[in-house]
Parts: structure tokens; sequence; C-alpha cells
């Protein structure tokens, strides 16, 4: 009995340090990210930018990630660019920014500095807390407007 607990605490152990170790990798990886403008051309430079990447395959892009992107775009309007791009057609970008999954959606500042990689689907509340940081005007994005979640989540 005591084996298997101990077993188990170390798994435990094992995953929390693997979890630790994802997460500093992408925060160094964003770091990186920082220093080069790897979507001049995609987005303009001045807003903040939503970018998702899909596949034509890819059916959760079209069905959950497609809705919550247009009601961010809804709810930010002009102060924030939101566009997709395929997964396919930059597989450059989808390596440096080391996207895994569709649907992959990344979060950039107004100079194209990329501030967050989401892996896998992000609801309308996620992105819109991470674009609302990165407005001048917090009221843009209402708390109200931001609790709105996709009715899959």
């Amino acid at each position: 009995m005591i084996e298997r607990l101990f077993i188990i605490g170390a798994l435990a152990a094992g995953l929390g340090l693997l979890w630790v170790g994802v997460r500093s990798w992408q925060a160094y990886r964003l770091r990186i990210l920082g220093q080069i403008p790897i979507f001049a051309g995609i987005v303009p430079l001045g807003r903040p930018a939503v970018i998702a990447f899909s596949t034509p395959g890819c059916r959760e892009c079209y069905a959950r990630q497609a809705p919550a992107l247009a009601q961010l775009a809804a709810m930010t309007g002009e102060e924030v660019v939101v566009t997709t791009v395929s997964a396919l057609e930059h597989p450059q970008l989808v390596g440096q920014l080391g996207i895994l999954t569709a649907p992959a959606t990344v979060v950039l500042d107004g100079n194209g500095v990329v501030r967050y990689v989401n892996q896998g689907f992000a609801d309308t509340a996620t992105l819109a807390r991470q674009v609302r940081v990165l407005l001048p005007q917090a009221a843009v994005l209402s708390s109200d407007a931001t609790c709105a979640t996709s009715p899959n989540t």
C-alpha cells in the first residue's frame, strides 16, 4: 500500500515538473519571439491582433474557434485585428511559434510582439482577457463582455 502511494506521489511530482518545464519553455519562446517581427505583412502594426491558425480538416477551428473569434471581433471593433491564417500555408510561422495543434491562437501587441500563444481552442473570455491588457483603454472590453463564452466550453 505504501509503495503505491509512493508511486502515485512520484508520478504527480514528475507531472508537476513536466508542467513547470513546458511553461518555462513557452515563456522562453515568447521572449525570443518578442525580438523578431515574424508577422510583418500579415497584420498591420499599431493595434493588438489575434491570429488564429487553422487547417482545412480542423472541425474545432470552424465549429468553436471561428465563432469565438467573431464574438471577439464584435466586442473589440476596430481596436483589435482578428484574422485567421492557414497553418499549412505558413509552416515557418508554425515552427517558430511552436504550434502543435489546430486551432491555435496568437495574441500580438500593437508593435507586433507575440504576447500569448494558445495551443488548442481559446474561448472568447480568454482571448478578451489577453487582449484587454494590451489596449490603452481597458474600457473597450468591459468585464461583462469578457464573461461571454462559447456554449461548448
